[in-house]
């Protein structure tokens, strides 16, 4: 230490201020990127295929990739659709989209409990998204408000998988989380529910997507309790 020069302190000591101001800057705040949660729903081009085989072994490589992206699932009929719309989009991966539910099902519920209809717009369809609003509203009305807090999600269940008019996809996902969920009045008082039990909820959601459209989001249809 004693053979550092004092300018190279100086330098040093004013490196980790600047770095800590930052920190201190973005930690805790919200950066208004949380909707990139619903990009999960997009499905990307896998690096690997999205440049030309150079040579025989590319070649091959790229062959069995693609092999490997038709055997998506162990149920036939699954795997069968899934094959029929990887031939309208090949950039289609189960893992990125099954990510993608598993995150979306926990920001549709954080927005919806905090009344946030505009976040859901997007996301859920006319019907969801009609009784997500009589329900906020109905709430609201009552002065009450509900708060849901996620404490895990398993990896999601493909329970089913259709192609309507050979180009609209639809899956059926089974959710098996566990969650804290509790309504209160207008005093911040409990009323309905219990914030020290976790309650383990496990529902089917319905998701839909036009392949050919531009549009890259998923959109919510249904909820069934399983």
């Amino acid at each position: 230490m004693n053979n550092i020069p004092y300018i190279d302190i100086l330098i040093l000591a004013m490196i980790a201020v600047f770095i800590i101001n930052r920190l201190r800057n973005v930690l805790g705040k919200k950066t208004g990127n949380e909707s990139d949660i619903v990009e999960k729903f997009t499905q990307r081009k896998n690096a690997f295929n999205e440049s030309e085989p150079d040579s025989v072994s590319d070649q091959k490589a790229a062959k069995s990739n693609k092999s490997v992206k038709k055997n998506l699932h162990s149920n036939k009929k699954i795997n069968s659709v899934i094959n029929e719309i990887l031939k309208i989009d090949d950039k289609f991966e189960i893992n990125s989209f099954c990510d993608g539910a598993k995150k979306a099902f926990e920001y549709i519920l954080t927005e919806y409990s905090a009344g946030n209809l505009k976040a859901l717009e997007k996301l859920v369809s006319k019907n969801i998204y009609r009784t997500f609003e009589d329900q906020i509203k109905l709430r609201a009305k009552k002065k009450e408000k509900l708060e849901i807090t996620v404490i895990s999600v398993k990896n999601p269940e493909i329970k089913n998988v259709n192609l309507e008019k050979k180009h609209v996809a639809y899956f059926k996902l089974l959710f098996d989380s566990e969650q804290v969920q509790v309504t209160k009045n207008s005093n911040d008082e409990v009323i309905d529910g219990d914030n020290n039990q976790i309650l383990q909820i496990k529902e089917i959601w319905t998701f839909s997507k036009n392949l050919k459209s531009k549009d890259p989001n998923w959109i919510l249809e249904e909820i069934e309790e399983n």
